[in-house]
């Protein structure tokens, strides 16, 4: 009689190491998930101080002054496409 409930309770703690076990592989894939969304959250981060300092260098006082002084060296070349656009228009107009 002894023995049938030590079996019993060899039996239950059996069914409890298998569950454990169950549980820890689950628990390790979970692991794996969470440290490969890491990774990428982390590579994400490092994409984002780039394009923020990049940004934060184009938005540079320097960097605005050249954008304008390029601006005012354009101003006077499309004045001259619009000059001679609107002579072959008229020359058009004319045939």
């Amino acid at each position: 009689m002894d023995s049938e409930p030590l079996h019993v309770h060899v039996q239950h703690l059996e069914q409890k190491i298998r569950q454990l076990l169950e549980y820890f592989k689950d628990q390790q894939e979970i692991l794996q998930q969470l440290q490969k969304e890491k990774g990428q959250l982390i590579q994400q981060v490092a994409d984002n101080k780039e394009t923020t300092y990049k940004l934060s260098n184009s938005l540079a006082p320097d960097s605005i002054v050249k954008d304008e002084q390029r601006m005012k060296n354009w101003g006077p070349r499309i004045d001259s496409y619009i000059s001679e656009i609107d002579k072959s228009i008229a020359h058009l107009e004319q045939l």
